[in-house]
């Protein structure tokens, strides 16, 4: 054990020794490569045992080497100037040096080392200091020791190193073919359950372990995947390791030899091999899901790995909007580095500088490649703000399984901690702004005349700017619906239509057996036959002919009934619509009885947003007023307006209300408002919840508070 590490909790820090003026070394084991980046030479370099990659210019590389730990700063001064036919004094040296050492490149001694250990652990100590000092420590990346996999990578690639083989990928593209045409024609249940899987507002904490669990192993495969390509381009995996970001697991693997000695398109497919390999656990995952029987563990098990490594992994994993793997993908495909910080900086110091008006210098971009950045800027802070925001959501939505009415402080408290950073940042570049324009602040003649300030706060107040609006929740529902049901008993033969089929007023649907009824139906064909033969055979031989037609006219009546009866077998829909049902298909052999359900059948083309809303609300609203709802989970607003309104009170739904627990607090009756909302393209379904706006007149604040408190007066006095 090292002796600092014994004594780095008891001993006040020691200021690191200079050691002297001797030149830094070259470091002795470095591996490098020149490459083209932005259209410039740049010699990318790794040092094995620094978790760390450089980049030099060709210029400033070739000078490097010259400080082998033998030559003085005047000697490599001379040899360079030599070398180059230009003058570099020993001064230039000693601050190339300097620069050099910042970044931690050059070779340090043994005990060079231990003074870097030592200050290490100081900074360490302050460190550990200052996250006891706060309650709640440092969550955001708890990192755990990471392990060398180089010799179990180069055992797994000898034995699988046919994977970059063509024949390979050709089955690869076959697997994936048949993944997508089960996703396709099963993305009725697949896609539903990818939402409800990722939402965890009905999840238990076992459900919550196995998430976890299948997420380690999902993400251990992905770096895996990494680490593997890496090796296949010949370089060397020193690291991987796990860590905890915000309590979420995750895995890391050091790749920097592969991305300094491997080629653009080899650097692409070391990017791309996790989230590769991760739609190969998904392929076999999915053919064994659907190959098996339901309700088993192995068809449970593929079930979940479908959905933790499909479609939401992939968009994830392969967004270029934050940096994951789709990031270094486009990186490498559009030849940039550093691209979201890089338009992150120009546009913040353009704004800070055109808009703000604040002194900052605005970083230098060529002009072709400025609205790219600024597009990929603000897209990518949308973006990762958007990720913040819903795992703030995804805490709030596992505690409201368990407590709903105070699952908002968790959530604020996960929402606080996340941002607290960008609060923190928020704040001091509001100090910055303030500072720099307090002078001109002051010079205001409002702040000068408070008689001035008071004045425009109070036409500010009598002016009609805000909308009277009644907001509610609502949910959607198509405006026709039918539900089909047997008419008659029987067995399902035949299943025509599946959910989210479109169909056709008298389009058939189901096909129905039943012995008894077809059995009764010929039998009163054969009577009528029968009986028409003898009301014939009466009519040649003169022989009681009015009994015979009656019973003829009696037999053909109660056949048109066995047919009408039997008809009702073949069940059609009676409108235009689409299938709601889910699983139709499972009626297939079965028996139901009369009146059983069968499906459902709606015509979404057009929707009605049904909105409950409270008595005392209800003289503000008017048939025929404007109206504005947003649907959960969509950024687009509708635009409709109030169609009918009941004449009765009703309950509101259970899934737009929450039980009041407090009895000192009444609830009001409540009314159905329907609004029409065309859905043409159909990305409206029924069921969806959302917020509805309906708007009344314009209204200044001095108006609404005297609105308020005249009502208020005249309900109690009345």
């Amino acid at each position: 054990m090292n002796l600092t590490r014994v004594l780095s909790v008891a001993l006040p820090e020691i200021p690191a020794r200079v050691l002297g003026d001797k030149p830094p070394r070259f470091p002795p084991d470095v591996i490098w490569k020149e490459h083209i980046e932005e259209g410039e030479r740049v010699v990318r370099v790794v040092v094995r045992g620094v978790d760390a990659m450089y980049r030099f210019p060709p210029a400033n590389w070739e000078l490097a080497q010259f400080f082998d730990g033998t030559r003085s700063y005047k000697e490599i001064a001379e040899d360079y100037s030599a070398k180059t036919n230009s003058l570099f004094s020993e001064d230039n040296a000693r601050e190339f040096a300097q620069t050099v050492e910042e970044i931690g490149f050059w070779h340090r001694t043994v005990q060079e080392k231990n003074i870097l250990l030592m200050q290490k652990d100081a900074d360490k100590r302050r460190k550990t200091l200052k996250a006891t000092k706060s309650r709640w420590g440092d969550l955001a990346e708890i990192t755990f020791p990471a392990f060398n996999p180089d010799n179990y990578l180069t055992w797994l690639y000898n034995h699988t190193y046919w994977i970059y083989t063509w024949w390979f990928s050709a089955l690869t593209v076959a697997l994936f073919s048949v993944m997508i045409a089960i996703t396709v024609t099963h993305w009725s249940e697949i896609g539903r359950d990818t939402l409800q899987f990722y939402n965890f507002t009905e999840k238990t904490w076992g459900d919550l372990a196995v998430f976890w669990v299948a997420t380690l192993v999902a993400m251990c495969w992905h770096e895996t995947a990494h680490g593997h390509a890496t090796k296949h381009y010949g370089g060397k995996v020193p690291a991987m390791g796990f860590l905890l970001i915000y309590l979420a697991p995750a895995f890391y693997t050091d790749t920097t030899e592969g991305m300094v000695t491997g080629s653009r398109y080899q650097r692409f497919i070391i990017a791309m091999a996790g989230s590769w390999s991760e739609l190969y656990l998904c392929a076999f995952a999915t053919i064994v899901w659907w190959d098996t029987p339901p309700d088993t563990t192995v068809h449970n098990t593929a079930y979940i790995m479908m959905l933790v490594t499909g479609i939401a992994a992939a968009l994830i994993n392969l967004n270029p909007l934050i940096k994951l793997d789709g990031y270094y993908m486009m990186c490498e495909v559009l030849g940039l580095n550093d691209l979201k910080e890089d338009s992150t900086a120009y546009v913040s110091g353009w704004i800070k500088k055109h808009i703000w008006d604040l002194p900052v210098e605005v970083p230098y971009v060529p002009r072709r490649r400025r609205f790219g950045y600024v597009v990929y800027a603000l897209l990518s802070g949308l973006y990762s703000y958007t990720v913040l925001y819903v795992i703030a959501r995804f805490v709030g939505n596992v505690f409201r399984n368990f407590d709903p009415d105070w699952s908002f402080i968790p959530e604020l408290l996960t929402a606080a901690f996340i941002f607290r950073s960008r609060i923190r940042l928020l704040v001091n570049f509001m100090k910055f702004v303030y500072l720099d324009k307090r002078d001109r602040l002051r010079s205001w003649a409002f702040f000068r005349h408070p008689v001035y300030l008071l004045a425009g706060l109070l036409v500010f107040a009598c002016l009609p700017l805000w909308h009277e609006n009644i907001e509610g929740r609502f949910v959607l529902e198509p405006r026709h619906r039918v539900f089909v049901r047997a008419l008659a008993p029987g067995s399902v033969i035949r299943v025509y239509a599946s959910e989210g089929t479109q169909v056709a007023a008298g389009a058939p649907l189901f096909q129905m057996n039943n012995l008894l009824l077809r059995s009764t139906q010929g039998k009163s064909a054969a009577d009528y036959a029968v009986a028409g033969m003898q009301a014939t055979s009466a009519l040649l031989h003169y022989a009681d002919y009015g009994s015979a037609t009656q019973e003829r006219e009696r037999l053909a009546e109660q056949s048109r009934a066995a047919n009408a009866h039997a008809a009702t077998l073949d069940v059609a829909s009676p409108i235009s619509g689409t299938v709601l049902t889910p699983r139709v298909t499972d009626r297939l052999g079965s028996y139901v009885p009369e009146g059983t359900e069968l499906a459902e059948v709606a015509d979404l083309s057009t929707m009605q947003a049904r909105m409950f809303v409270s008595e005392y609300d209800l003289h503000r609203l008017k048939l025929g007023a404007p109206a504005r709802v947003m649907v959960e989970g969509s950024l687009h607003k509708w635009d409709t307006s109030v169609g009918a309104i009941a004449q009765h009170s009703s309950a509101v739904d259970p899934e737009l209300s929450k039980t009041e627990k407090l009895k000192g607090l009444s609830v009001p009756n409540f009314y159905v408002v329907d609004m029409p909302l065309p859905n043409p393209e159909g990305t409206l379904r029924p069921g969806m919840v959302g917020t509805a706006r309906i708007y009344g007149s314009r209204r200044s604040f001095i108006g609404f508070l005297w609105v308020s408190i005249r009502r208020g007066v005249a309900r109690k006095l009345w």
